[in-house]
This record gives structure tokens, C-alpha cells and sequence, in this order.
């Protein structure tokens, strides 16, 4: 029975290594959203620049223009050199069909900024088109953020990746806002459908910062706390911007003086976005530690050498050493008396810490496709009633209400019904 004794020690290290080899994965994918998070940030600021430029007529920001590109290229250059090698034609990776066309639809829409740039410089673009285009390259970077939140495999770095999607969401939406807000100052006037969108991107902020919350960890939170609310000013403007009264003052300094109050806020939430980045590398490091703690304290060892026709291996367990072709008494299943509970005690440990895993992250996956259901029956009521985005958000909260449900259940039993409408879910 040696054999079987040498085949489930093995096992239980290919366990470990396997598990340990996908936490290396992970953590891969935590400095890669922490870069993609840089290339977000600078690609705000360069939207932001673009978009005063185009406000004021080609008054403010001329001299920031070629700086924010050159920005955004330096931080591509870092995100390209974290993204996985492409695969060999004759080998394939299975299982990353939807990763690589997230990193393809993310690249493609990156690519159509630099025409963008040179349209923007000449004035020849509208304002809506540009932050449009804007708009898509940043949301197809936080498209392949969710994939790595949706495909990862431990709970705790599952907990902060969406933590930090959540909160990477909230600052594009605040993004958004600065945008419209400064084309509303701009033209002294506020449209209703402008002042509907201002509305709308507050409200979502304000269910990401609370996906947010609900995931972070306690430094990010203080970090958080520490934020304080929106200010006085900007509130009194927010307030203009929403309902649309007509400002104060108009034209490019009312639309400069907005855009700063906004910028300032973005900034600060990047100071929280940056340490969720620090949360989330400390968490895959964690985890890697933790699934290599049993064998490190165990000190299990195998190994099989080369020169012997027969296999054998050396086990350091708990303190004592045996040789598998030396070492005798022998229990029936091929380790000594000692040995043999030791072993079954770590593969229980083994055991037990997958399935607790198993479990989180069953619990964790449920509020994600929650998530996806309450996007996509949003999308359904957007395309059967022409509703806003926000007015589908409304009409499923409504309808939860009235019922005395969660939001998702009503999410769902609206997409089962699709079919009957010509739908199909995706």
C-alpha cells in the first residue's frame, strides 16, 4: 500500500501547488486593476481637460492637452505589460474566451482616442461625441475589471477586487457628472434631459459607494470616512445643475469653477481608490501565505528521485521524518501509526478550508449575479418602454416596494419572462 500512501501525499501537494498557482493568478490580477485604475484616472483627467477645452471654445486647457495624451500612453504602456501572453495558435487557454474579449473590446475602444485627440484639438468634434468616446474606453476598462471580480476563485480577494470595481464605478460616475455639469455652467443653461442625467449619475454614485462599503475593508473605509460629504458649494451647485435653474454667473468661468470643485472630489476619492490597491495586493499576498501555511507547517516534502525504478519519496510531518521504501512498522495503508494521523488531519484541514471557501464564495457570487440581473432588467426596460436609464432603476425599485421584495428577485422574474417579449438574456 506504499504506492496509494505516495499517490494521496501527492495529491495533497498538487492540491496546495494548484491552489497556490491560481492565488498567483490572482494576485497577477490585482496589479493589473491597480494598473488599469491609473490608466482610468489619467484617462479622467485627460476627458476632463478635452472637455473645458471644447466648453469654452478652445479658451482653457489648450496648453494641458498634449500632456494628458502623453499621461494615458505611459499608463497603457504599464497595463499592456501586465495583461496575459497571448496564447500559441495550437494551444488554446480554455476558460478565457470572456477575459481576452473584454482585453480586445478595452483595447479597440482605447484605440479610437487618437483620432479623437486630434478632433478635439481642432474643435472639430461636438461635445457629446467626444465624452461619449471618452466614456466607452474608460467603461470597457472597468468591464474587464468586473470579469477578473467575476472569475476570482478566493473569497477574500473576491471581497476587495469588488470592493475597488464598486468604488472605480462611483469615481467614473462622478467623472460623468463633472462632464455634463460643465457643459451645462458652459452654456448658462441646464436642458431637462441634462438635468435628468445629473440626477440619475448622483443617485448611482450613490449605489456603488454602497456595493462599496458593503465590501471594504476597514482602512478603506476609514479612508473613506475621512472624505467627508460633498461640500457646501458643490451641493449649491448640484442643486443648480438639477434642477435646472440658471447660475449665477455663465460661460467658461462658471464651467472652470464647477470643474474645479469636481476635480477636487475626484481626486480624493482616488486617494481611497489607491488604498483599496494597497487592500487588495495585500489580500492575494495573505492568501497565498495562508494556503501555503499547512505545508510550510507540516513541513511536507516531496520528492521522487530520478535514479530509482521504484517510487519513493521523504515526508517531514510534525516533527518526524520517514522514508517511504525504509521506514518501518507500516499501517495498512502504508504510514506509521503516527504518520498516518497526521496525514489525515491535514488532508481533513485541506478539506474543510476549500469548502469554507466554496461557501464565501458561493455567497459572494450570488451578490454579483444579483448585480448583472438588476444591469440586465435595466436593459430590458430601457429597450421595451424606451425609459431612461435611471427611470428603469426607479420602476424596479418601485415594483420591489409595492411587492415586499428585494430589487433582484423583481430583476429576475422580469428576465424570466423576456422571452415572451423577443428578449434574450445575456
Amino acid at each position: 500500500m506504499r504506492l496509494a500512501s505516495s499517490s494521496a501525499l501527492a495529491w495533497l501537494a498538487a492540491s496546495r501547488q494548484s491552489e497556490i498557482a491560481g492565488l498567483q493568478q490572482l494576485l497577477q490580477a490585482g496589479r493589473l486593476t491597480g494598473e488599469i485604475s491609473q490608466l482610468i484616472h489619467v484617462l479622467q483627467r485627460e476627458r476632463g481637460a478635452s472637455n473645458i477645452w471644447l466648453c469654452s471654445q478652445g479658451q482653457l486647457f489648450g496648453d494641458e492637452l498634449p500632456q494628458r495624451g502623453r499621461d494615458v500612453g505611459r499608463s497603457l504602456q504599464s497595463v499592456l505589460a501586465l495583461l496575459p501572453p497571448l496564447p500559441a495558435a495550437d494551444s488554446p487557454r480554455a476558460g478565457n474566451s470572456r477575459l481576452f474579449s473584454r482585453i480586445a473590446a478595452a483595447l479597440c475602444a482605447l484605440e479610437a482616442l487618437d483620432a479623437l485627440r486630434q478632433s478635439v484639438r481642432l474643435l472639430a468634434v461636438s461635445h457629446a461625441t467626444a465624452m461619449s468616446t471618452f466614456n466607452n474606453a474608460i467603461g470597457q476598462l472597468l468591464n474587464l475589471v468586473f470579469e477578473m471580480v467575476d472569475t476570482a476563485s478566493d473569497p477574500g480577494v473576491s471581497r476587495a477586487l469588488l470592493a475597488m470595481f464598486s468604488f472605480m464605478h462611483a469615481k467614473e460616475l462622478a467623472g460623468q457628472e463633472r462632464a455634463i455639469g460643465s457643459a451645462g455652467f458652459a452654456a448658462g443653461e441646464f436642458t431637462p434631459a441634462q438635468s435628468q442625467q445629473m440626477v440619475a449619475l448622483i443617485e448611482a454614485q450613490e449605489r456603488c459607494f454602497s456595493y462599496f462599503e458593503q465590501f471594504a475593508d476597514a482602512n478603506s473605509l476609514q479612508c473613506w470616512h475621512g472624505l467627508g460629504g460633498a461640500e457646501g458649494e458643490m451641493e449649491r451647485l448640484r442643486r443648480i445643475a438639477c434642477t435646472g435653474s440658471r447660475p449665477d454667473r455663465q460661460g467658461a468661468a462658471m464651467a472652470l469653477h464647477w470643474y474645479q470643485r469636481l476635480t477636487r472630489r475626484i481626486d480624493g476619492l482616488k486617494t481611497v481608490e489607491d488604498q483599496l490597491a494597497v487592500a487588495l495586493m495585500q489580500r492575494c499576498r495573505q492568501s497565498i501565505a495562508e494556503a501555503g501555511a499547512p505545508l510550510s507547517a507540516a513541513e511536507l516534502q516531496l520528492r521522487v528521485p530520478q535514479a530509482q525504478a521504484a517510487p519513493a519519496f521523504s515526508l517531514v510531518l510534525a516533527g518526524e521524518t520517514w522514508q517511504g521504501a525504509q521506514q518501518a512498522p507500516l499501517e495498512a495503508g502504508g504510514l506509521t501509526p503516527k504518520l498516518g494521523r497526521s496525514v489525515l488531519e491535514l488532508i481533513q484541514q485541506q478539506s474543510k478550508r476549500l469548502q469554507d471557501q466554496d461557501d464565501q464564495l458561493a455567497a459572494m457570487r450570488a451578490s454579483i449575479e444579483e448585480r448583472k440581473q438588476v444591469d440586465r432588467a435595466k436593459l430590458l426596460l430601457m429597450r421595451l418602454q424606451g425609459y431612461s436609464e435611471d427611470r428603469a432603476f426607479q420602476t424596479l425599485r418601485k415594483m420591489a416596494m409595492n411587492q415586499n421584495k428585494r430589487i433582484g428577485e423583481i430583476a429576475a422574474a422580469l428576465l424570466a419572462v423576456a422571452p415572451a417579449f423577443g428578449e434574450e438574456q445575456g
